[in-house]
């Protein structure tokens, strides 16, 4: 390859050659007739391209010329290759590894572009361009990337997407580079400026591919950016407009050299407006802390949040919701926007729009069943939603599930009342019992009639079986609500229970069905021996069956136990679930009431005297199911 070094490749006549002669004497045999005698004003433009690249034999020619252009292009290329060297070391931030490929690309196009103004013949021309479009297609790309990464929404940015986003500017990358049929670029035509060669790129219809996939691609940037101005707060502000003049100036550059417009035909003005994109970069960096702090995506929060967020508009249709609220409302997806609010949401919930009419401070518990039939706290909050002028433009309905808070709660107070419950059981009733006890035992050693002594005896064994009986209840009672309620088969229970009981000639008749479950604590079992055990002590001689059968009522379950014994009189029924009352220890109906209420399970007694004792426990809605 010959290499000439030129001031001004048109000068007319052939010593400006210089040194280089000395290696070629004959220029022809050189293959190249640049330097003949012609008149650029005069010669038609469809001639300069057969006069400067007409070769002959095996040699290429690059000419290298000197532009006045290469300083502004170098300096550009130095601040966005410093700005994607500084970035480096916080690669790690979701939105600089598009930032650092977004400098990297206008580094590589700016380079490129100044090579292709530093030479004068075509060939070396259509090398740099083809070393400079994959710069050129990348950056659109990368702003796009850099928008969607500074706004949040990672959701968007997997492997997937971003390779469809490439799809387009590899394809543009082939065609700019093999030209099929002179479709992406028609001709090129030298043109002359103050003696420096620019080689005007003819664009052909494939072209328009690129430029259009690109301005698509930068305007979408734009907008995305430009849509969080009004609502972000000063500092975003001032970030969002440093990048929209970062890229809307390489833009209007490239628009007016891709149509015409600008002053210099085939100047193409992108890559030296990359020094005012880099530099107000770097003003955003060093001054706004531009990519230290960015915004969380509204979307992004509204979507992750757990709290259930319903927005209805003016109407009381669905204007939008989160996924959390369409699991709370337990719709299985068919929540959809524009539906009535009151059509698709449960009263529980509708009944709380309410409190927003007087006060936005309105605050509403509901408990609702969720999709696996589980009772759920919620606290309901309504909040106004206003225009920018202040008119009521809808609601704003935030469900926030407090079942775990509800349930710590619950378990303070709970722990609270078994110390206080099982205190006074150590400290006064066994007290008490030992006392009796050892009243009994002195007794015993004194007491010389047999009879007598036997009496003290059944005494003394009396009472060490109230002691048992109670140290039993302490151990049930210290482990009720410990374990995570279940679902549990009620008639196993049943059959279990009566098989530990002295039954005897009492029929037990146990209608349940075998797959009813109800959602209760692990001590469940406890209830049903203890209503066994009391119709059997207190139900008389004339008991002769226990039945056990259910019925539902407004979507609960009620379980009903019933015996056909002597009953429980009137006036004892206020007290009958009350610690210590009763004619043994007082204490089993008590736990059983205790046991039922960890899962919001009632029990009542609605039997009447003489005809039998009835025991009603009520399982709401959701707390039992057909398994």
């Amino acid at each position: 390859m010959i290499v000439y070094i030129v001031q001004d490749p048109f000068m007319r006549g052939r010593d400006d050659l210089g040194t280089e002669t000395s290696v070629c004497n004959d220029k022809r045999s050189c293959g190249t007739e640049i330097y003949d005698r012609w008149d650029k004003n005069t010669t038609p433009k469809s001639c300069r391209y057969q006069h400067l690249s007409r070769y002959q034999g095996d040699s290429a020619l690059t000419i290298i010329q000197y532009s006045p252009f290469l300083a502004p292009l170098l300096l550009s290329a130095t601040i966005t290759g410093l700005l994607a060297i500084l970035s480096l070391k916080r690669r790690n931030d979701p939105v600089i590894p598009p930032f650092i490929l977004l400098m990297c690309a206008t580094t590589l196009w700016t380079v490129c572009y100044a090579g292709q103004l530093a030479t004068a013949d075509l060939e070396t021309n259509l090398l740099f361009n083809a070393l400079e479009y994959p710069g050129i297609v990348t950056v659109p790309v990368a702003w796009l990337l850099v928008v969607l990464s500074y706004l949040g929404q990672d959701q968007i940015l997997n492997r997937r997407n971003i390779a469809a986003l490439f799809v387009i500017p590899i394809i543009d990358i082939c065609l700019a580079v093999i030209n099929p049929s002179g479709l992406y670029y028609l001709a090129y035509i030298p043109e002359i400026h103050n003696g420096i060669i620019v080689w005007n790129f003819v664009h052909g219809p494939l072209f328009w591919i690129h430029a259009g996939y690109s301005y698509l691609v930068s305007i979408i940037a734009a907008f995305l950016i430009g849509s969080r101005f009004f609502i972000s707060p000063a500092i975003y502000r001032q970030q969002i407009v440093l990048m929209i003049l970062a890229a809307v100036v390489p833009l209007a550059g490239n628009f007016c050299y891709v149509f015409g417009f600008n002053p210099v035909p085939g100047l193409d003005f992108t890559p030296f407006t990359f020094t005012f994109a880099g530099l107000v970069i770097a003003l955003g960096i060093l001054r706004f802390q531009l990519f230290a702090i960015a915004p969380i995506a509204f979307p992004l929060i509204f979507t992750t949040i757990e709290d259930g967020i319903i927005v209805l508009d003016r109407n009381n249709r669905v204007s939008d919701f989160n996924p959390a609220a369409l699991k709370i409302v337990n719709n299985r997806g068919m929540l959809q926007v524009g539906d009535p609010a009151a059509a698709i949401l449960p009263p529980e919930i509708m009944e709380t729009f309410s409190c927003d009419e007087t006060s936005n401070d309105g605050v509403r518990q509901v408990t609702l069943a969720d999709r696996e039939g589980l009772s759920r706290d919620y606290e309901v909050r309504c909040r106004t939603i206003t225009s920018r002028v202040g008119q009521k433009s809808g609601r704003l309905v935030i469900l926030r599930d407090v079942t775990g808070t509800l349930k710590a709660q619950r378990a303070t107070e709970m722990a609270n009342k078994k110390l206080n419950l099982l205190s006074n059981i150590t400290r006064h009733d066994m007290l008490n019992k030992l006392a009796g006890l050892g009243l009994y035992i002195e007794l015993a050693r004194t007491e010389k009639n047999e009879t007598v002594l036997h009496g003290y005896l059944d005494h003394i064994k009396e009472v060490t079986e109230r002691f048992r009986e109670e140290l039993e209840f302490t151990r049930d009672y210290q482990d009720l609500g410990v374990g995570t309620p279940a679902w549990q088969k009620i008639r196993p229970f049943f059959n279990e229970k009566s098989t530990l009981l002295p039954v005897k000639n009492v029929r037990m008749d146990i209608a349940i069905p075998d797959d009813l479950e109800i959602y209760a604590d692990l001590l469940l079992g406890k209830v049903f021996y203890n209503l066994i055990d009391n119709s059997l002590r207190y139900g008389g001689e004339t008991m002769t069956e226990i039945r056990v059968t259910t019925r539902e009522e407004d979507g609960a379950l009620v379980l009903m136990f019933e015996d056909n014994g002597n009953g429980i009189p009137n006036e004892d029924k206020p007290r009958l679930f009350s610690k210590g009352f009763g004619k043994h220890t007082g204490l089993g109906l008590f736990l059983s009431r205790e046991i039922l209420a960890i899962t919001g399970i009632a029990i009542a007694e609605t039997g009447k005297p003489g005809e039998g004792a009835r025991f009603e426990i009520t399982i709401p809605e959701g707390a039992w199911r057909r398994a």
